[in-house]
């Protein structure tokens, strides 16, 4: 049963007016004794209107209270009008704060005041209601609607107000699942916070769409394996892993376990990872570890291994010396001579002068010896030849020799 609380508070009035007609004349015509005993009834019967009274009030508080749903969120109960403070008044302001075009100030402050007013006419003009700026009983209805779809509740832990009313509480949007937060209540108030709070977590599609993702931190480190060196020569390496996540590339290098040398740091994040170690010493043993970081900066190294370079290159000729001509006949001769490296040995001869070694006749050997000896033959007899010897080393670093000569005998 609703208990109509402006009527009753009316009747009681009249009647306590209508006491004051009647009893006043009355107690003129009695006695002393009788108008004190009229007075104090009068005063009992007034406590009990103030008792009513009070109770009445109670229970239109108790009223205002089952206006509240089961999860907290308020409804409109009363009308409003410009000049009216209350936190009916936020709620309305936090209402039309939702759409921009309707409330562009969005300012939530309790007050029914000249932009609430301009505000309510919009959302009336928007709704088809009597633009009159007062929230009477159709866009009371109206409002209510759109609380059942938005609801909104009071946060008990908001900031202080601009004022310093510490127990000032702010109202909050909760969102239901598969409803979306009205475009305006995002919208942050001077650059800091959304005009209406969010005041319960929202649905998980919601969330990804307005809130940051929030995950757990990664502090494991990426598993180095399969770490090798190769492509090695005598002043350069080439070192490769796998981790098993993406993650950064990096070598440690150096004379021992030590280390004291690194290659630059490739950011580039990978799993089949491949550094260059360059400008080492020939026929030198490194030693070496991989270094990978994955996004989360967490670090892994290898163990400790080694690698040797090469040789240096060999750019050198061989040298030749002791070449000679020795058992010269009437058509043979042995030509002969030493290289101070293993090489390939090769006679030139002809009986121009100077030799043709492109025309010229030649015997070769392609083992690498030191000592060479090549006999030769069909020579004309009392006739000078000119020879040349050539050599190569493992590197085809080629020696040729002087030109030298001899003469057949008769």
């Amino acid at each position: 049963m609703k208990i109509k609380t402006k009527q009753v508070i009316a009747a009681l009035a009249i009647s306590t007016a209508m006491w004051g007609v009647v009893v006043i004349p009355a107690l003129a015509q009695t006695s002393t004794s009788t108008t004190t005993t009229l007075i104090q009834q009068l005063q009992r019967q007034i406590a009990d209107l103030k008792t009513q009274l009070d109770a009445l009030i109670e229970a239109r508080n108790q009223v205002a209270q089952t206006q509240r749903d089961i999860s907290g969120t308020l409804k409109l109960i009363s009308q409003l009008r410009e000049g009216v403070t209350s936190d009916d008044v936020k709620v309305l302001q936090s209402l039309l704060a939702a759409e921009q075009s309707i409330y562009p100030e969005g300012l939530i402050t309790g007050f029914y005041g000249r932009l609430t007013t301009a505000a309510v006419k919009r959302f009336q003009q928007k709704h088809g209601l009597s633009t009159v700026g007062f929230v009477g009983p159709k866009t009371l209805g109206k409002l209510n609607e759109l609380l059942n779809e938005n609801p909104i509740s009071f946060s008990g832990n908001a900031p202080p107000s601009a004022s310093g009313n510490k127990s000032e509480h702010m109202p909050c949007a909760i969102v239901p699942p598969g409803h979306m937060i009205a475009p305006g209540w995002l919208r942050k108030q001077n650059g800091v916070a959304p005009i209406v709070p969010l005041c319960q977590i929202l649905p998980p599609g919601i969330e990804k769409k307005f809130l940051p993702a929030t995950t757990t931190p990664d502090t494991t480190a990426p598993v180095i394996s399969s770490v090798a060196a190769g492509n090695l020569t005598a002043n350069s390496a080439v070192i490769t892993w796998v981790t098993n996540e993406s993650a950064d590339s990096q070598v440690e290098y150096g004379a021992s376990a030590s280390y004291g040398g690194a290659t630059t740091l490739d950011t580039t994040r990978v799993i089949n990872h491949s550094v260059t170690v360059s400008g080492l010493s020939a026929s030198t043993t490194y030693h070496f570890r991989a270094r990978s970081r994955d996004e989360a900066m967490n670090l892994a190294t290898s163990s400790d291994m080694t690698f040797m370079t090469a040789q240096p290159a060999d750019t050198t000729a061989p040298v030749i010396s002791s070449l000679t001509a020795s058992g010269v006949t009437a058509n043979t001769a042995t030509v002969s001579w030493t290289t101070d490296e293993p090489a390939t040995g090769k006679v030139y001869y002809g009986t121009s002068s100077p030799l043709d070694l492109g025309s010229a006749s030649a015997v070769n050997n392609s083992a690498l010896v030191t000592s060479h000896s090549f006999d030769l033959a069909g020579f004309v007899a009392s006739s000078t030849y000119y020879y040349i010897a050539e050599s190569k080393d493992a590197a085809n670093n080629t020696a040729t020799s002087t030109q030298q000569s001899f003469i057949t005998t008769q």
